[in-house]
C-alpha cells in the first residue's frame, strides 16, 4: 500500500456532515484500512464550518474555522478483529475535542 510509503490519505468517518451538529456514527473503512498498512491516525477536528456552510444550503458564508490536530494513535496493536476499538477510540478523542471547541466563544 502506498501510504506505508509516506502517503497520506484524509478521511472523513462520518460519511457526511450532520444536521444537527454532532458526531455521528463512524465508517469502519478507513480504520481497516489504518490497521493493515501499519499507519498511525492522526485525529482531527475542524471547528467552525457548521456557522460558515450549515447541512441544510449550499451558501457558504465568511467565517473563521480552526483546524485541531491530536496527537497520532497507533495502529500496530490492533487487527481487523480489534478495529472496532480503535474507532472507539479515535471517535472518543475526536468527541472530546469537537465538544471543548463548542464550549468555546
Amino acid at each position: 500500500m502506498i501510504i506505508r510509503n509516506g502517503r497520506s490519505v484524509l478521511i472523513f468517518p462520518e460519511g457526511t456532515r450532520s444536521r444537527d451538529q454532532s458526531i455521528k456514527a463512524f465508517k469502519k473503512g478507513g480504520f481497516v484500512l489504518a490497521v493493515e498498512s501499519g499507519v498511525p491516525i492522526v485525529p482531527v477536528v475542524i471547528h467552525g464550518t457548521w456557522r460558515i456552510m450549515s447541512k441544510n444550503g449550499l451558501m457558504i458564508r465568511p467565517g473563521n474555522v480552526t483546524l485541531e490536530i491530536m496527537e497520532p494513535i497507533e495502529t500496530k496493536d490492533y487487527s481487523r478483529g480489534t478495529k472496532d476499538d480503535l474507532l472507539e477510540r479515535v471517535r472518543g478523542v475526536i468527541v472530546e475535542n469537537f465538544e471543548k471547541g463548542k464550549a468555546q466563544p
